[in-house]
């Protein structure tokens, strides 16, 4: 009897604060869910390769995009290709601080020039997604804090759900499933469940690490004090034998290879002022390919003078990174990302089938208390 009143006092809860604020968490839904598609879109409007082969040297993509680059701007990156078919991306930046960076892409083997496009931080439709995702079109004091506790809210309704999806004995297989043939009421009920248990564990992980990046400041230093830490490794793996300098980019790139095990470059950034090479690496094991690793070397020595390995990192510093690549759906393959996306979409559908579930049980006992209404009057 105490379990049936709470079942019923947490259902109350579940529903009128599905209804009151619903609103809000399918907007941040929908528009994380855009964010993500815009992300992608973007990356695969990058020109593709045609030629087949091993790539040029870096200094030769260099040059090729050069030609092609306007007056007065310098190379400060190169991006490698991961994959066959890809294109190498070389930015370059103005001498003066006035004006925008360039990407020049180029075809690695063969040396055409597939295009360029101005680095923009963020344009009209990014800034329009991101100003509704992080702050509802809110100012940002007042949207950002609003977006994190919509956050715990959402957490809570997910975990509320689960208590209230919790099947009787007997009837765990069909309550992961939509019931064939129901229709009306009995399949928006159904719908509401099966799609809330399925969605459940991402949709958490989601609300769970948005609080976070709303509030890292206050529930960083929390983590950190209540969870083992340890100092990150900083030095080159054992074996490691450093090159006498100066060096070029292939050879900066040959020696992060060597200083760091498991890793394949993704890009390098050229000297400028501080006279060192910055080499992306990707980690190439089972772990997440997010952040990169980065390796630092001497151009003039061609000594390693700073590593920055995610994957040493302590157990704290690696769940506090894991809430950026559970939210944004990134480092954690394309499985990941389809289901944070689906995630984004499945706030509207609990929403739609959450409240026609509520209406049509309005209407039915709305008509139940007219009939009974009908069959009083004659017999008074």
């Amino acid at each position: 009897m105490r379990w049936q009143s709470f079942r019923n006092a947490l259902l109350q809860i579940h529903l009128w604060v599905a209804l009151i604020l619903c609103a809000p968490m399918v907007i941040i839904g929908l528009s994380g869910s855009a964010l993500l598609l815009q992300r992608e879109i973007l990356a695969a409007s990058i020109p593709s390769a045609d030629a087949a082969g091993t790539r040029q040297p870096i200094p030769a993509i260099v040059a090729a995009a050069q030609r092609s680059a306007p007056t007065g701007m310098i190379a400060n990156r190169v991006e490698l290709p991961l994959r066959d078919g890809a294109a190498s991306a070389v930015r370059f930046k103005p001498l003066s601080e006035d004006g925008a960076s360039i990407d020049v892409y180029v075809d690695p083997v063969s040396l055409k020039i597939l295009g360029s496009s101005e680095v923009v931080e963020r344009g009209p439709v990014l800034a329009f997604f991101i100003t509704i995702h992080a702050f509802l079109a809110m100012p940002p004091p007042i949207g950002l804090p609003f977006v994190g506790w919509m956050g715990v809210v959402m957490t809570l309704m997910g975990l509320s759900g689960l208590v209230l999806w919790w099947p009787r004995k007997g009837q765990w297989r069909q309550s992961f499933l939509v019931r064939r043939g129901t229709r009306g009421l009995a399949f928006h009920f159904d719908l509401h469940r099966v799609a809330g248990i399925w969605g459940l564990l991402v949709f958490l992980a989601v609300s769970i690490s948005g609080i976070y990046l709303t509030f890292p400041q206050t529930i960083g230093p929390f983590v950190r004090a209540h969870l083992p830490g340890g100092e990150t490794t900083t030095e080159p793996q054992a074996g490691y034998v450093p090159a006498p300098g100066p060096i070029g980019p292939e050879e900066a790139i040959a020696l992060a290879h060597s200083a760091v095990p498991n890793a394949r470059a993704a890009g390098v950034e050229l000297p400028s002022s501080e006279k060192s090479f910055v080499v992306d690496l990707e980690p190439r094991d089972l772990g997440p390919t997010e952040p990169p690793v980065l390796v630092v070397l001497d151009a003039e020595s061609g000594a390693v003078t700073y590593i920055d390995d995610p994957r040493n990192y302590s157990f704290v510093e690696k769940l506090l990174n894991w809430q950026h690549l559970l939210h944004f759906g990134v480092g954690l393959g394309w499985l990941w990302m389809i289901l944070v996306f689906l995630s984004g979409l499945l706030p509207s559908l609990l929403a739609i089938t959450g409240i026609t579930v509520w209406w049509k049980r309005r209407q039915a006992r709305s008509a139940i208390a007219r009939a009974d209404a009908g069959a009083v009057e004659p017999a008074q």
